[in-house]
């Protein structure tokens, strides 16, 4: 066989042998069943179902008909409940528990013919809370093993899932790709088996479960198979819904204004136990509100409004992705992120969605005392949302809430536009007196108000005042979005954070506004109608920040264009004082110890502070323009020396002193120099107030650091994480003095100058023009 024939042969070997594993990987579910059913071992492992907070219910299916019996140690008895009638699938029931408790239990079945590992800890009841306790669950959809050949994302989100612990997990439907197919289920828990063993399942259906009518999800489920259901959890209440085919599929009786589940529903969140919980969580397979999916018209004109009359706090449902939105109080989430196909349909324009993600993930939800915190976790860990939930009150007398009244009092009422009939669109901002803050309100919102032809009311709030910071975390919560940048804008139902979002977001919000003007208003959310516990949403906010998070804050705002203000001035002033690299380093050290110092006063005295410094706007931006005016006559002189260099009148520059006046002001700098308490005192003072000036530079996490330092528990970590944040904040700083002292002295500069005096001078307009156009944006002159 020649060369050509033998690599021929070679490659259809490999062919061969490819199409073989591909075949072997694909039979490995079927095959696992088959063995499990040879071997007598379980073909299910044991899982949890029907969870109380006095009992619990150990599922588990076997490849033979064999008898079995659950052991629980309970304190110093094991205790042993029987199924006595042999069988293949065992729903062995257990009582006599206490809630909020873990017991470890162990199977037998046919004495000892199959059996869990004996002494193995993993197999674990974890009873329902008590109210007011805390406790953790997670929730997910579309884990669906079987779908695409593949159950790797599924796998992946449930090592992720492990890792949090869980009390349980609500599952959002489509559990398996084919439900009448046993290896899909066969396959699904064998990828859940280390969570199902110790976390309870309360699952709905999908109509991928139901296979038309041939699917077996009953055999595994029989609760979830009869169809809705309600559970209690630390108080908390979860109504689990069978609407899995509402857009085709599933009849309208089942789901519709008359049919006898929404009655039921209706009457559930009626109760007083329901309506009385502090929350109240609707879950089921079909989106009831959704930007990138469809979703039935039933569900959006009957479902969406009964939710909101019966206060429900939260409604989670399945599809191909992650999406959080808010509309009439009601926070609603897809989660169908758990192993299934990712689609990405185009955007509609009738649901604002508040977050979104085309990511596998799964929901982590912690439940703590006045508090619901959501967070969506990618497969990787990666937090792609994070949001928090308050109790709400049902009812009232009409009269103003405490928040309110904190509001009217707080806030700053400023009437942009001409005045129309219809009322004008209400515009809050929350904000320091910061330069784009003033551009927003003097330039940007008149000129898209005369564009839109929308008259707006600015009711706006000063960070700077005690108080508003807890109005910014209760409009948050009412939003749905913590996480906004200063300045934010909360306006319907859409919340936009920094320059960025606001330019690009708030022209577009005018437009939705002006397509229907009564059904924007009568779905924006009303802030502050609602009780909330600023106190535990400061809290949270405080705990999620980490080192990671702080350190890139304070970098980001240290080099961001407001504050390299602050750098602007240290060049300008180094380049005068610094003769030497000694002084050049005590100068810009002395500097930046100064910024650090004053930003670690004013996060210490942070509301005493803020109104006096940021009280006067005016010198801030005076600094600005002395400093605008200086750059622009030096780019300009430099300018005229390039063309004379370049000309060979090198004699002749502009830029340079008489004579006379540079004897002069090298003798006075000379005696300057040597007075290291002169020059020590003039860094220190200008490096004080241009701190001050650049307060409102300050980013989203500088906030929450300094207001928690009031609370005597946390203000040892708060001063700790300011410590650090400042750190950060003046690395800038101190990279541009040593760049000043090691790399541009003035022997070097006069050395370069003189081979190079054409280049020099291009290089000095260059910089100067650059540094004006700084000035410019920061006098919000220029975008």
């Amino acid at each position: 066989m020649g060369i050509r024939g033998a690599s021929r042969g070679i490659r259809q070997q490999a062919v061969i042998l490819l199409l073989g594993l591909w075949c072997w990987v694909l039979s490995v579910p079927a095959a696992a069943a088959d063995e499990a059913a040879d071997s007598g071992a379980f073909v299910i492992a044991p899982y949890l179902v029907a969870v109380t907070g006095d009992s619990a219910t150990v599922a588990f299916h076997l490849s033979e008909p064999l008898v079995a019996a659950v052991q629980v140690q309970v304190g110093d008895e094991l205790r042993r409940f029987v199924s006595s009638e042999a069988g293949q699938s065992h729903f062995v029931r257990v009582t006599g528990l206490e809630p909020g408790q873990v017991y470890r239990y162990a199977v037998d079945c046919g004495d000892g013919a199959v059996r869990t590992p004996p002494g193995d800890s993993s197999y674990q009841i974890r009873t329902a809370n008590r109210p007011g306790e805390s406790f953790t669950f997670t929730a997910y959809g579309d884990p669906r093993p079987g779908d695409n050949q593949t159950h790797h994302h599924h796998r992946r989100v449930v090592e992720q899932m492990v890792l949090v612990e869980p009390a349980f997990s609500l599952v959002l439907g489509d559990l398996v790709d084919d439900g009448s197919r046993a290896t899909d289920w066969v396959t699904f828990f064998e990828v859940e088996a280390d969570l199902r063993r110790r976390s309870a399942i309360f699952p709905v259906l999908g109509d991928n479960d139901l296979a038309e009518g041939r699917g077996r999800a009953v055999d595994y489920f029989p609760t979830a198979g009869r169809g809705h259901y309600r559970f209690e959890w630390g108080g908390v209440q979860f109504v689990g819904m069978h609407v899995w085919g509402a857009l085709s599929g599933q009849s309208e009786s089942d789901f519709g204004a008359d049919s006898e589940q929404l009655r039921w529903l209706d009457e559930q969140l009626s109760q007083d136990d329901v309506r009385k919980a502090p929350f109240r969580v609707v879950f089921l397979h079909d989106p009831i509100v959704i930007s990138r999916g469809r979703s039935a018209e039933t569900l959006q004109r009957v479902w969406g409004p009964l939710l909101s009359k019966r206060g429900v706090d939260l409604v989670l449902a399945s599809w191909h992705l992650y999406e959080r939105s808010q509309l009439d109080r009601v926070t609603y989430v897809i989660s169908g992120g758990a192993g299934a196909e990712l689609v990405w349909m185009p955007k509609s324009s009738a649901v604002i969605a508040q977050a979104e993600a085309r990511r596998h993930h799964f929901c982590r939800v912690d439940v703590k005392p006045g508090a619901m915190h959501i967070r969506a976790v990618a497969e990787d860990g990666t937090v792609l949302d994070s949001f928090t939930l308050l109790p709400r009150t049902s009812g009232g007398d009409g009269s103003p809430s405490v928040l309110q009244r904190q509001a009217r009092r707080l806030r700053r009422e400023i009437a942009i536009g001409q005045p129309q009939a219809d009322p004008p669109l209400v515009v809050h901002l929350f904000s320091y007196d910061c330069k784009y803050c003033r551009q927003l309100l003097d330039h940007e919102l008149p000129r898209w108000s005369r564009q839109h032809g929308v008259p707006l009311k600015v009711h706006y709030y000063d960070l700077g005042l005690p108080g508003t910071y807890d109005l910014l975390v209760a409009a948050g919560a009412d939003f749905g979005r913590q996480d906004a940048e200063v300045p934010t804008v909360f306006m319907g139902r859409s919340v936009l954070g920094g320059a960025g979002e606001i330019r690009a977001g708030l022209p577009t919000e005018l437009e939705h506004y002006l397509k229907d003007r009564l059904r924007y208003q009568e779905q924006a959310v009303v802030p502050f109608s609602e009780p909330r516990d600023t106190q535990a949403i400061r809290t949270q906010k405080f705990e999620a920040l980490n080192l990671a998070v702080i350190v890139a804050a304070g970098l980001l705002d240290g080099i961001n264009p407001c504050a390299f203000t602050t750098i602007i001035f240290l060049l300008s002033y180094l380049t005068v004082a610094g003769r030497s690299r000694r002084q050049i380093l005590l100068t810009g050290g002395i500097f930046t110890l100064a910024v650090f110092l004053t930003y670690l006063a004013i996060g210490a005295l942070f509301y005493q502070l803020a109104n006096t410094l940021m009280g006067h706007p005016t010198v801030a931006t005076t600094i600005n323009v002395v400093l605008l005016a200086g750059l622009i006559v030096l780019a300009a002189l430099s300018a005229v020396d390039t063309v004379r260099c370049f000309r060979g009148q090198a004699t002749d520059i502009a830029l340079k002193l008489p004579a006379f006046l540079q004897r002069r002001i090298r003798a006075r700098i000379r005696a300057f120099a040597r007075n290291d308490v002169a020059v020590g005192t003039a860094s220190f003072s200008l490096g004080v107030v241009i701190a001050s000036m650049e307060l409102a530079c300050t980013g989203q996490v500088y906030v929450p650091i300094v207001t928690m330092i009031a609370e005597p528990r946390y203000r040892a970590a708060a001063t700790f994480n300011l410590l650090v944040y400042n750190l950060a904040f003046i690395l800038p700083l101190v990279v541009v003095f040593l760049f000043v002292a090691f790399g541009m002295t003035s022997q070097r500069l006069v050395g370069f100058a003189r081979r190079h005096l054409t280049a020099a001078k291009l290089g000095l307009t260059l910089l100067f023009v650059t540094l004006a156009l700084v000035m410019l944006h920061n006098l919000g002159w220029l975008a």
